[in-house]
């Protein structure tokens, strides 16, 4: 890493350290344990590291090139004091509450290279975020040191697994990551990429649409010299990175070729890796025509797949453990599991397998004082009895459709309560592209059903 040598400022007139343009300078913010963000002096963020990200709850592509103020509005004190240290270049420190409810501390450093102010970084600590003590003076901890992180159970299969994905990548393959929903793809990528330093940026392919095509992957407003200074597409925050296309068998149809071009510009560009993950093969979509073959070829430089549960039993005891270890953190009273709970979940089909157990295991620890036991687990007709009781006109179709019928009224309701896609699948404990999957699987069985007399 460059950290000495100076340029002009574009734009500005001014003289900065070349290392603010250094590759390798986001790594380097990534590996510090507090929220970092480099700003330059007219308030727009260059950088931000990933615990920033999730301070703010906001994406790497919707931070870099924004104003600071926007993502600091409804904070009161803490934005107005660091708006006076930035137009004042003075140090400033100051406590609040963000937008997100987190309270935290505030540092706005002014740096200055021959006293001459070029931009400013700006952390931020959550409050009681980490008891234990703080590192000397001098001294750096990697956030990952600090920071708790939900469990992560691995096995052979999938530890062989993640390094042919990791010795895929180092080779500049294009790696496609195939699973049943709930199998961890998430989880894995997250903490295979983390470790490495680069930016990872996800594009949920499922919530494309042809009107904010453009903007998600190439951005708004930079560059043009108007007044709002907009901000990066994804394609450009993932540069130097790993570019993550979620769920890309739920992509619309009429938005592969678009998406086939703007790969074709990222491959050709460079540097940046490309995985994409899906919940059934892809080459079937080529064959029945809803998606491009050179779209396949580009994805899948090789293809892995992640086991569901069933077909690794052995996996779902340090399973248990893991998350019980978790769940009993926040308990006065920690929950045991007996053998006959342990028996009668491996008994169970789990489709939606890690995701399933975590959350029966979750059920059972709120039903249960202190050993749970199968009676804690919920019967196996319960959601075909509740869809009954919810539509009695229903009542004489298969279980299978019953379910279905029950599954979309529950996520249409949660979804008209909480005004979007995206906070219905965080309340009902699934991610968006799983949600949008069952929403667009049902508006496929819709005709079917208003048929049924």
């Amino acid at each position: 890493m460059r950290f000495y040598r100076s340029e002009p400022q574009a734009g500005l007139g001014r003289r900065r350290p070349g290392f603010m343009d250094d590759p390798g300078f986001p790594s380097f913010l990534n590996g510090l344990t507090d929220a970092a963000a480099l700003v330059e002096l007219d308030g727009r963020i260059r950088l931000v590291n990933a615990p920033m990200e999730r301070l703010l709850r906001a994406t790497r592509a919707d931070l870099l090139g924004a104003d600071l103020a926007r993502h600091l509005r409804g904070t009161g004190r803490l934005a107005a004091d660091l708006s006076e240290g930035l137009i004042r270049l003075r140090r400033t420190e100051v406590t609040g509450t963000l937008p997100s409810g987190r309270a935290v501390s505030a540092q706005l450093s002014i740096l200055r290279q021959d006293d001459d102010p070029y931009a400013a970084l700006l952390t931020l600590r959550e409050l009681g975020a980490h008891p234990v003590a703080s590192p000397a003076r001098g001294q750096f901890r990697l956030a990952r040191d600090l920071t708790p992180q939900a469990p992560f159970v691995t096995s052979p299969a999938r530890h062989a697994l993640a390094q042919q994905l990791e010795g895929a990548l180092a080779q500049g393959l294009a790696v496609h990551l195939l699973g049943a929903s709930g199998t961890g793809k998430t989880t894995l990528l997250t903490r295979l990429l983390a470790g490495q330093g680069a930016p990872v940026v996800t594009i949920a392919c499922a919530a494309l649409d042809a009107a904010t095509f453009e903007a998600e992957l190439f951005g708004t407003g930079v560059g043009t010299g108007t007044a709002d200074p907009g901000r990066i597409g994804r394609i450009e925050a993932a540069a130097g990175g790993t570019l993550v296309l979620e769920a890309v068998d739920l992509l619309n149809p009429a938005l592969a070729g678009r998406l086939l071009a703007a790969l074709d510009a990222v491959l050709e560009s460079g540097g940046t890796r490309i995985v994409s993950t899906a919940t059934r093969p892809l080459w079937p979509l080529c064959t029945a025509g809803t998606l491009p073959e050179a779209l396949y070829f580009r994805l899948c430089g090789m293809t892995l797949t992640l086991p569901p549960l069933r077909d690794e039993p052995a996996f779902l005891v340090p399973l248990l453990d893991a998350w019980l270890a978790e769940i009993n953190r926040a308990r006065p009273r920690p929950l045991s599991l007996s053998a006959r709970f342990v028996k009668a979940l491996a008994a169970r089909a789990l489709p939606g397998n890690i995701r399933e157990v975590i959350a029966l295991l979750r059920r059972a620890a709120l039903l249960a004082e202190t050993t749970a036991e199968p009676a804690h687990l919920p019967p196996a007709q319960e959601m075909a009895a509740a869809a009954a009781a919810l539509a009695p006109e229903l009542a004489g179709l298969p279980l299978k459709d019953l379910v279905r019928d029950y599954e979309i009224r529950t996520i249409e309701n949660s979804v008209a309560d909480h005004g979007s896609k995206r906070s219905a699948a965080k309340a009902l404990g699934i991610d968006v592209a799983t949600l949008i999957r069952k929403m667009n699987r049902s508006r496929d069985t819709q005709p079917t059903r208003s048929e049924t007399p």
